[in-house]
């Protein structure tokens, strides 16, 4: 039976049918919006050359770069919004070892920013963490800095971006986002939250700070906005139908394809085995 005859999110505007979703809304601040289709980074990456080696049967994610060099992982817990759902390292033994942890209710698009650069050559020239910076800066993000960690808090004051020095044996910096709501007591209400090595993909790290402070709206259809965001989340009607998002998105995967790696050519056929050697007998 085929998964269309399933009342399922799996049919939603994204895949294939679009008579369930009548219309969208468009959301700020983005880092409010929800996680939103994981088709958006799932897709992507297999469109780009990545394989897929999920279980059937477990509803976990398992992508592995075309090189075989990168892994992510999307494993759906319970819902405590400090659980990690999304992970993105190097496979184990390979390359430096950094990795990148994202909270379930990470927007994709946010999260897209970092995997989708994986699928992209990077730049000839390094990104600077001075530049990393201005990219927050420039959209209003506030910086401070608290002792020898750097911070900057959003327009909105409920997301804070911070570069801090991690606790280990071996002093390494990384890049922290927090996502936090306030309550009338004064406490905070925790949203979600990610974390990315400073020793991740210079490119990468750039396209997720780009996609976290971009003051862009979101699309999210019905039920896909956490209800406690509600008060500090702004919605209005988009002008875009499912239907143009759908092909948004299959624009999306055309452009990933573009970016595959050349499949390795065919293995040539074997050579015929040579005549068998005899030994003359006399």
């Amino acid at each position: 039976m085929s998964h269309e005859h399933f009342y399922s999110r799996t049919n939603g505007p994204t895949l294939h049918r679009i008579n369930r979703v009548r219309y969208l809304d468009e959301v700020t601040p983005r880092h409010l919006a929800g996680g939103g289709d994981p088709r958006h980074v799932t897709e992507y990456l297999l469109a780009a050359g990545w394989s897929n080696h999920s279980v059937p049967g477990y509803p976990h994610v398992l992508l592995e770069s075309p090189n075989g060099q990168l892994h992510l992982t999307l494993e759906p817990t319970a819902p405590e919004e400090r659980d990690t759902w999304w992970r993105i390292h190097p496979a184990s033994g390979r390359g430096a070892g950094w990795s990148a942890h994202f909270g379930g209710h990470t927007p994709v698009e946010i999260i897209a920013g970092f995997s989708d650069a994986l699928s992209t050559p990077a730049p000839p020239a390094q990104t600077q963490t001075a530049d990393l910076w201005y990219i927050a800066e420039s959209r209003g993000w506030a910086k401070q800095r608290v002792g020898a960690d750097q911070m900057a808090l959003s327009p909105d004051e409920t997301a804070i971006l911070a570069r801090i020095q991690a606790l280990s044996d071996t002093p390494t910096w990384r890049w922290k986002t927090e996502v936090s709501l306030p309550l009338a007591d004064g406490r905070r209400r925790w949203l979600w939250g990610a974390t990315i090595d400073d020793t991740a993909p210079a490119n990468a790290i750039a396209g997720f700070i780009t996609f976290l402070t971009a003051p862009a709206p979101l699309l999210r259809d019905e039920g896909q906005t956490p209800g406690r965001t509600f008060g500090h989340l702004h919605s209005a009607r988009s002008p875009i139908t499912p239907e143009q998002n759908r092909r948004r998105h299959l624009q999306r995967l055309e452009d990933a394809q573009r970016t595959r790696p050349p499949a390795p050519p065919p293995a040539g056929p074997a050579s015929p085995p040579g005549p068998a050697h005899r030994t003359k007998r006399r």
